[in-house]
Order: C-alpha cells, then structure tokens, then sequence
C-alpha cells in the first residue's frame, strides 16, 4: 500500500504516527497541489486505528472527503 496518491488535482499524502496514549496510529493527512511545493494543508483528527495499513487507508479516504469539500475545518474556541 502507498502512502501517497494524487486525487483531483492534489497529492494526498499520510502522515500517521504511533501513539502511546491512546494507543494506536493517528489519523493525519496532508494536501497539497499537485506539482506543487507551497500550499501545504495538514488536516488531522483525533481517531486512532490499531495498525498502520488500517490507519493509512483512512488516512487517504479523509483527504479525498477534505478535497471534495464532504468535510469542513472546524476551528477549536480558546
């Protein structure tokens, strides 16, 4: 499995971790325009999954859902 695929005009990138509390792979997507160095979006979430593949797929499937404005950046309030 790649971590990596160009959907729409942009490259999806996964960027998971390992965690230990909670344990599992954190789910972190970057987006940025195909072709291009700038324009660098990082859109997380606070799910975890238990293996990597699980969390890299999920990963990509969040990015495609970002770019096809299926989800919105929520702002948390200080």
């Amino acid at each position: 499995m790649t971590d990596s695929i160009e959907y729409r005009g942009y490259v999806l990138e996964a960027a998971t971790r390992q965690r230990e509390k909670p344990a599992g792979w954190t789910l972190e997507v970057h987006i940025t325009p195909v072709g291009r160095r700038t324009g660098l979006r990082r859109c997380r979430a606070s799910n975890t999954y238990r293996s990597q593949e699980v969390a890299v797929e999920r990963c990509l499937e969040f990015g495609r859902q970002i770019v096809d404005g299926k989800v919105h950046r929520t702002d948390k309030k200080k």
